[in-house]
């Protein structure tokens, strides 16, 4: 069984929680909870469901692509799930995990187009991969369906569970993680554009010209950085905080992502930077990915376990997901190094 799981489910180094967009955003979850003031049990089991839910969904997301791709990635040389099954047995397992996330997702049928925007999710999702349709080699529609799909419809399935429609954040939010997702997908075409023109994949990334679309990726990076200093300020003066420690360590968080901002707008040197390379450490990565992903969401969270203890069981969730048990991880991030250099200097 738990090679099963770690095969299927732990797909490519447990991507599913890498890159699964409820987990790359979660902080969206918690500046639902504060806004809402949303601190109660009923929340709490709501949110552990449908972190369920989203990790059965994008497991299925990403087989059945990789069952589209057997042929494709043999001919890349790259590494398949399904790489050593046969068909028929990819297909029960893809069928398996889609009738999972089937179930786990019962408990939000009641909720606002909650059913309307998981139908969509799971037709583009399968369709992006599967022929005939194949939106994956649609050119310019591809890049617009992949964002749609692995990025916008969870959030937005996400709002619809917790009934969340307040507008100035809708924008806001909404196109931080479409400009987010655009330059996470437009890096990953770029990655694979020499395998693509090979064997004549007509992604966006093909179509357009690998100097146009780095531009855009570039483009997108520096957009998504302001998109997510609005959504800050939008957090500091909508959200009512009545303990002290609450608000402080709110503007502190915001402070840390300010100072960074200011430095990368000043640093004309990172704007060039590719966040992707995890290796470098940079700033333009720990603004990208370390702080929304990480330290925003963390923060977040232990600012609700000051008004709901229970709260401390997503903490955990985050802290083991994230592996921030680890002592390298912990000292080997970008701004603890920083830090550190600082201190010593």
């Amino acid at each position: 069984m738990f090679h099963w799981i770690n095969k299927y489910m732990g797909w490519r180094n447990w991507a599913v929680f890498r890159y699964n967009s409820v987990f790359e955003n979660f902080f969206i979850l918690f500046l639902i909870a504060l806004v809402d003031q949303k601190r109660d049990l009923v929340f709490l089991k709501d949110s552990l469901l449908f972190i369920l839910f989203s990790i059965f969904a994008t497991t299925y997301g990403y087989l059945v692509n990789d069952y589209s791709d057997m042929e494709l990635d043999r001919q890349h040389g790259k590494s398949n799930t399904f790489e050593k099954d046969s068909k028929t047995k990819a297909v029960l397992v893809v069928a398996l995990i889609f009738l999972l996330a089937l179930l786990t997702s019962l408990p939000f049928w009641d909720r606002p187009y909650f059913v309307g925007l998981t139908l969509l999710w799971f037709l583009i999702t399968s369709f992006y991969s599967l022929p005939p349709i194949r939106l994956k080699e649609r050119g310019t529609a591809n890049i617009i369906f992949v964002v749609l799909a692995q990025r916008l419809l969870p959030v937005l399935i996400l709002f619809s569970v917790f009934n969340f429609w307040h507008v100035p954040f809708l924008i806001s939010l909404l196109a931080y993680v479409f400009l987010r997702g655009l330059s996470s997908d437009v890096n990953h075409q770029l990655e694979d554009y020499e395998n693509d023109l090979k064997t004549g994949t007509q992604t966006f990334a093909v179509s357009k010209g690998f100097r146009h679309v780095q531009n855009l990726f570039f483009i997108s990076l520096q957009l998504e950085k302001l998109l997510l200093a609005v959504v800050l300020l939008q957090i500091l003066f909508s959200v009512n905080f009545d303990r002290f420690i609450a608000k402080w360590l709110c503007w502190i968080t915001a402070a840390i992502y300010f100072v960074g901002l200011g430095w990368f707008l000043v640093d004309k040197r990172q704007w060039r930077v590719n966040p992707f390379h995890a290796e470098e450490r940079s700033l333009n990565q720990f603004l990208h990915h370390a702080y929304p992903s990480v330290g925003l969401p963390i923060f977040l969270n232990l600012i609700l376990v000051f008004y709901y203890l229970p709260f401390a069981i997503l903490l955990l969730f985050q802290i083991l997901i994230r592996r921030l048990y680890s002592v390298k991880i912990l000292t080997e991030n970008f701004a603890m190094k920083f830090l550190l250099q600082k201190l010593r200097s």
